[in-house]
C-alpha cells in the first residue's frame, strides 16, 4: 500500500477528459497546422495529498505535472494535447467519490489513474460507467475490480513476496506497527501475519501507532523484549524514520522490512536502516538505467525540487509508470478524434503479454474481464548508506492465486 503493510503511500486519481482546444499554445512552434483543432486530454489528478501521510506523497503532484508537460513537448497522446487538473481528496472517502463523479459526469472523464488510497469508494462507481483505471499497485482495489490496470505487481501479493525475501534472509521473528489513521494498515500487517506463518515466520509482536505520537519508545521497547530480528513499519516515510532512530536509541536495530511507496531518500541517512530489505511493485526509482531516462530527464526539466527532496522515493516511479501505461496503451490501441473510454481499454488489452513499460515494471499481462494479477515485485535494500538492488535485479514472484483472490 502506498502505505501499506510495511509502507504507507498516498495515491494519485488521473482522470482523461476530452475537449477541444488549439494546440499552438500547447506545443509551440512546429506543431503541424492540420493538428491546431485537436481534442484535449484533460487529466484529474485526484491524490490524498493532505493528512497524516503526506510525507509520502507530497512530491506526487509535482511528478504527474512533469509527466504532463513531457508528454505535450512530445506531441501529447497521440497528437491531443494533456490538461492536468488536480484535486486533493484529503483522505476523505466521500470527497473522493464527488471528485470522481464529477471528473466523470462534469469533465467526461474516460480513464483513471489510480493513486488514492480512497480508491474503495469510487471503485463500483468506475466500473458501473465502464471508466478503465490505471493504476492500483498499492491498493485492494487494484486486484478485485477488472477495470482496474495496475502498472506493476499487484497489491494482493505483497505480503507473500515479502515472506519468500524475509525467509531468504533467514528472518524466523518479526515485530510490525501500524498507523492507526488508515484501515488498510492494519488490514494489511494482520494478512501479513496469516501469510508469513505459511513460510515460518512468527510475527511476535503487533501494535498500531499513531501519526501524532510524541514517541514510540514504548512499541521500540516492547518489540525489542520479544526478540523479534525485523520490524515492519506500515507507515508513511517520516515515522519508519522515527521509529527507526528511537528503537536504536534503546538498544535495538531490527532488520528493518519495507515495501512500496514509504520508502524514501532521507533512509540513508539513518544508520538503523542500514540492511533495510524493500520489495517494490516497480523498479526501483534510483535505478538510473534506459528504463529511468526519460523520468529524470522529465524531472530535471520540469521539476528538479523532486528528486532533490528528502522524500524522493518508488511513489515518484509509480506515478510515472501511471502515466507511462497510459502511453503504452494509446501506442497500442487507437485514438480518435474525441477519444472514449472503451479505445483506451481496447489499448490496454492490445498491450503484448509480458510488457514492461520500457522496464519500469515486471511482465504485465492483463485478461478481459479478470482483475489484475502480477505477483513479481522488484528486491532493494541500504547497503553502506547506498540503496542497492538485490537478487542481481531480477524480479521475487510468489505463486499465483485466483485472480481477485489475496490468499489468505
Amino acid at each position: 500500500m502506498r502505505i501499506r503493510h510495511s509502507t504507507l503511500r498516498v495515491m494519485v486519481s488521473v482522470v482523461v477528459v476530452v475537449g477541444t482546444i488549439g494546440l499552438g499554445a500547447v506545443f509551440g512552434p512546429g506543431t503541424p497546422a492540420g493538428a491546431a483543432t485537436a481534442s484535449t486530454v484533460v487529466i484529474g489528478d485526484i491524490c490524498s495529498c493532505t493528512g497524516p501521510e503526506a510525507s509520502t506523497i507530497s512530491q506526487t503532484s509535482a511528478t504527474m505535472q512533469a509527466w504532463t508537460s513531457w508528454v505535450n513537448s512530445r506531441g501529447g497522446l497521440s497528437g491531443h494535447p494533456v490538461q492536468l487538473i488536480i484535486k486533493d481528496d484529503g483522505y476523505d472517502p466521500g470527497k473522493s467519490l464527488i471528485a470522481a463523479k464529477d471528473l466523470i459526469t462534469q469533465s467526461h472523464a474516460i480513464a483513471l489513474f489510480d493513486n488514492s488510497d480512497e480508491d474503495a469508494s469510487w471503485a463500483s462507481y468506475v466500473q458501473q460507467q465502464h471508466v478503465p483505471v490505471l493504476g492500483g499497485q498499492e491498493t485492494d482495489a487494484g486486484y478485485q475490480n477488472p477495470d482496474f490496470f495496475p502498472p506493476g505487481a499487484t497489491f494482493n501479493y505483497t505480503n507473500p513476496v515479502g515472506a519468500i525475501v524475509a525467509k531468504q534472509h533467514h528472518i524466523k521473528t518479526e515485530a510490525a506497527l501500524y498507523c492507526v489513521e488508515v484501515a488498510i494498515c492494519a488490514e494489511s500487517v494482520q494478512g501479513g501475519a496469516k501469510i508469513a506463518a505459511k513460510y515460518g515466520i512468527k510475527y511476535v509482536y503487533m501494535a498500531g501507532i499513531g501519526f501524532a505520537a510524541p514517541n514510540y519508545t514504548a512499541e521500540c521497547l516492547a518489540a525489542k523484549q520479544s526478540g523479534a530480528q525485523a520490524m515492519v513499519v506500515g507507515d508513511a516515510s517520516a515515522i519508519v524514520d522515527k521509529v527507526a532512530q528511537e528503537c536504536a536509541v534503546q538498544g535495538y536495530k531490527p532488520i528493518e522490512l519495507g515495501s512500496d511507496g514509504t520508502v524514501a531518500i532521507a533512509w540513508l541517512a539513518i544508520p538503523a536502516m542500514d540492511g533495510n530489505i524493500d520489495t517494490q511493485a516497480n523498479l526501483p526509482w534510483f535505478v538510473h538505467s534506459a528504463a529511468t531516462k526519460t523520468m529524470y530527464a522529465a524531472l530535471n526539466k520540469y521539476a528538479p525540487q523532486v528528486p532533490k527532496g528528502q522524500n524522493f522515493g518508488e511513489v515518484v516511479l509509480q506515478s510515472w509508470s501511471d502515466g507511462a501505461e497510459l502511453q503504452a496503451a494509446v501506442a497500442a490501441g487507437h485514438l480518435s478524434a474525441m477519444p472514449t473510454s472503451a479505445e483506451i481499454i481496447n489499448g490496454l488489452y492490445a498491450l503484448p503479454t509480458g510488457t514492461t513499460l520500457g522496464g519500469l515494471a515486471p511482465p504485465l499481462h492483463f485478461v478481459k474481464g479478470q482483475p489484475a494479477n502480477n505477483s513479481c515485485f522488484f528486491i532493494m535494500g541500504i547497503k553502506n548508506k547506498q540503496f542497492v538492488q538485490l537478487n542481481n535485479g531480477k524480479t521475487v514472484c510468489a505463486p499465483l492465486y485466483k485472480p481477485g483472490s489475496n490468499g489468505l
